[in-house]
């Protein structure tokens, strides 16, 4: 009998050779109880929390106000026209009246307080009467609070200004007393001086449906106020005087 190969002749016989292993690893230990392995751990990246300092923004610096000034200044007048301005004193009694320090745009505040001087003629809204310097001279002149405008009279000119001061007293400490060719009388107003140091009194004239305070300037014999851009004369006036 023959045997295909590749088992050849039976067991015994010559030239028999052992069938190949079926098995090339050893077989399992039945009898042995494998105990199950735990897993293998497995990485799974994940999003790690790294604390991260936090620089705080910047607030903006805000500007700290400036001081308040006092409602009433006595005996002190401000130069509006240098920003290095000194304090002059002028001689004069505050007592039964105060110049406030303002602007032609926010001197609405002193309503009730300020001295009316008049009003104008095209509207009837009231003239107070202000102070104010220009080129030297400390005018006395008017503020129209309806509009925001205030002017001064110099060298024929009706001037715009904006630094002002306020004539501020209570209705029965002044009156307006009638005069004439540069005379006042007696408790008149100072409102100003010129450069050379001629004092100036608050006074005001009639021109055409106004009523307009201006400046009394006793060596001119005159009286000026400002109307439509120009300094108007009269030698007929009143003057602010105290009672």
């Amino acid at each position: 009998m023959s045997y295909p190969p590749p088992y050849g002749p039976p067991y015994g016989q010559p030239g028999w050779q052992p069938p190949p292993n079926p098995y090339p690893y050893p077989p399992p230990d039945y009898g042995q109880v494998t105990q199950p392995q735990p897993p293998m751990p497995i990485y799974i990246p994940g999003t790690v929390m790294v604390p991260v300092p936090v620089v705080p923004p910047q607030m903006p610096q805000m500007p700290q106000p400036e001081p308040s000034q006092p409602s009433y200044v006595t005996n002190y007048i401000y130069h509006g026209q240098t920003s290095g301005a000194e304090q002059v004193q002028i001689s004069e009694s505050a007592g039964d009246f105060d110049w406030v320090p303002s602007t032609s745009t926010t001197a609405s505040h002193l309503t009730g307080r300020a001295v009316v001087g008049g009003r104008e003629g095209w509207d009837g809204s009231p003239l107070w009467v202000i102070r104010s310097w220009h080129n030297g001279d400390l005018i006395p002149g008017k503020l129209s609070v309806r509009h925001n405008s205030a002017s001064v009279m110099f060298n024929g000119k009706e001037i715009p200004v904006q630094n002002i001061e306020v004539l501020c007293a209570r209705p029965d400490k002044l009156r307006w007393v009638p005069s004439s060719n540069g005379n006042v009388p007696p408790g008149a107003i100072i409102g100003g001086k010129t450069s050379t140091g001629e004092t100036l009194y608050v006074g005001r004239a009639r021109h055409q449906l106004s009523i307009t305070p201006g400046k009394v300037h006793p060596t001119h014999k005159t009286c000026y106020i400002g109307f439509g851009g120009a300094e108007v004369a009269y030698n007929i006036y009143d003057v602010l005087c105290r009672l």
